[in-house]
C-alpha cells in the first residue's frame, strides 16, 4: 500500500491558488494598461461604466462589439468609428444596457460625461483632416 503525505495534497492546492491569484492580478493590470491609452477624462468614464463588460473578460457579445483590452491595437480609423458609436449609444441611452442599469444605476453616465464622450468622439474627426 502506497503512503501519501499531507504535503502531497497541499502543494498542488497552493500551486492552483497561486496561479489563480496571478491570473487575477494580470487581468487587473491588462485593464489598467488598456485604459491608459485614452484621455484621462474619457478613461475615468470608460473604466467605471464600460470596462466591466467591454474587455477580454466581458461577455462574448460585449467584447465582440467593443473590447477596450484591444483599443490600442485598433487602427485610427477603427478607433474613430468605435468612438462615434460609443457616443451614439450613450446619447440615445442604449448603453449601458437596461439590465446593467437596473443592477447598478450608478454606472449610468451623466449628461456631462456623455458630453465629454461626444467631444472626444469629435476629436477624431479633426485629427483625420
Amino acid at each position: 500500500m502506497k503512503k501519501t503525505t499531507v504535503t502531497s495534497f497541499f502543494v498542488p492546492g497552493f500551486l492552483v491558488i497561486g496561479l489563480f491569484l496571478l491570473n487575477l492580478l494580470a487581468r487587473g493590470q491588462e485593464i489598467t494598461n488598456t485604459a491608459l491609452s485614452l484621455p484621462d477624462s474619457v478613461n475615468t468614464i470608460v473604466t467605471f461604466s464600460c470596462v466591466p463588460c467591454h474587455t477580454s473578460q466581458g461577455a462574448l457579445m460585449s467584447r465582440a462589439k467593443l473590447n477596450f483590452t484591444q483599443w490600442a491595437q485598433y487602427s485610427p480609423e477603427k478607433q474613430k468609428e468605435k468612438a462615434a458609436k460609443i457616443y451614439s449609444e450613450l446619447n440615445k441611452g442604449a448603453m449601458p444596457p437596461k439590465s446593467a442599469r437596473e443592477k447598478r444605476p450608478e454606472i449610468i453616465p451623466t449628461k456631462e460625461q456623455v458630453e465629454i464622450i461626444e467631444k472626444w468622439s469629435e476629436s477624431f474627426k479633426t485629427e483625420s483632416k
